[in-house]
């Protein structure tokens, strides 16, 4: 099916694009954000379509039955270029839907559907992709949160706040001629943007900010009128103990989230801080036993999509052997 030529009410009458709105799947999300991603002018249009879907789903009005959704896949998988229209009755509301959407836009405001979460949450071993109001991406990585600020479209600018780690490929918005500011927020500074792609880690008691590409501006929570710019490839560190700014230059930035993309890209990356990784990751305590076995050194890439396959591939590198019981990790040295 040609996604392309389709226009916002082509979108709200899809049964694929519906059952992603009203009932999304971890497969749901990976398939339209990924096509999102690869066309991102079609990121308004998909945006109206999701509010018409929800404006016509606050009716009375049964969700599709788990058998109708079934069908849509396995027309997915058999290859069918079909169209199901979820809401055949309802033409003359999808086009009354669309002409409040697209006057609400064209006041220069996105909404939201009342009661709609605005907080976002991962559990360990686990990654989520979230499409904000704006077309903004956000990939979210393990064990971490991302709240949206209410009133999205009455703001003149985007707030999110973060804790954990988090990649974003922020949208371009324009309100009255003038470019939107998006600001992430966390416990130590301020990341301010107007349309950019960069990673913000929150944990260790730190926050660390690299710059895939674009412009972005720093703020210090405890000193605003200090303002740091950072250029593509940079890395900037902060330090929440020791109250110490780091800023230095990556020639190739993309290791520091690789994650997003379910694996770890290790660059002479210690078997401590690999540990460390492990447990804020999957939420395991791991136990190294030999103090000289913490200064291994690993270099090349793992996958994280699940632990076993990461603890697996660690033992393939190494000389280790590695137990897992429950909620502890155990490594040792291999016998020789």
């Amino acid at each position: 099916m040609n996604y392309l030529s389709f226009d916002p009410e082509d979108f709200a009458t899809d049964a694929f694009f519906c059952s992603w709105v009203l009932h999304p799947t971890p497969e749901t999300e990976r398939l339209w954000l990924d096509w999102l991603r690869n066309n991102p002018s079609k990121a308004r249009d998909i945006e109206l379509a999701r509010q018409m879907v929800l404006l016509a789903s606050s009716e009375e009005t049964p969700a599709p039955s788990p058998e109708t959704v079934d069908r849509i896949w396995q027309g997915i998988e058999e290859g069918k270029n079909r169209k199901v229209i979820l809401f055949p009755n309802r033409t003359i509301w999808l086009k009354a839907a669309a002409a409040v959407v697209l006057l609400l836009v064209a006041l220069g405001g996105y909404f939201y559907r009342t009661g709609q979460k605005l907080t976002y949450h991962t559990a360990f071993g686990e990654s989520r992709r979230v499409l904000l109001p704006d077309g903004t991406l956000v990939t979210l990585n393990a064990n971490s949160s991302l709240r949206v600020a209410d009133r999205w479209g009455r703001r003149t600018e985007r707030e999110v706040w973060l804790d954990g780690e988090a990649f974003f490929s922020v949208s371009k918005l324009k309100k009255a001629g003038r470019a939107v500011k998006f600001t992430v927020h966390t416990h130590d500074l301020n990341v301010e943007v107007r349309g950019t792609e960069f990673n913000v880690n929150t944990r260790q008691d730190q926050t660390q900010v690299v710059l895939s590409e674009g412009l972005v501006h720093l703020r210090l929570n405890d000193r605003s009128e200090k303002e740091i710019q950072m250029k593509p490839g940079d890395l900037v560190d902060f330090s929440r103990d020791k109250q110490k700014l780091r800023v230095r230059h990556l020639p190739d930035a993309s290791p520091m989230y690789s994650w997003k993309n379910n694996r770890w890209t290790l660059n002479d990356a210690s078997l401590a801080e690999i540990a460390v990784l492990i447990r804020e990751t999957y939420g395991v305590t791991v136990i190294i036993e030999n103090d000289s076995l913490k200064k291994q050194t690993v270099n090349g890439v793992v996958p994280t999509d699940n632990m076993g396959d990461l603890l697996s591939a660690l033992e393939s590198i190494l000389p280790i052997t590695i137990t897992h019981e429950e909620q502890r990790v155990t490594i040792r040295g291999r016998p020789d």
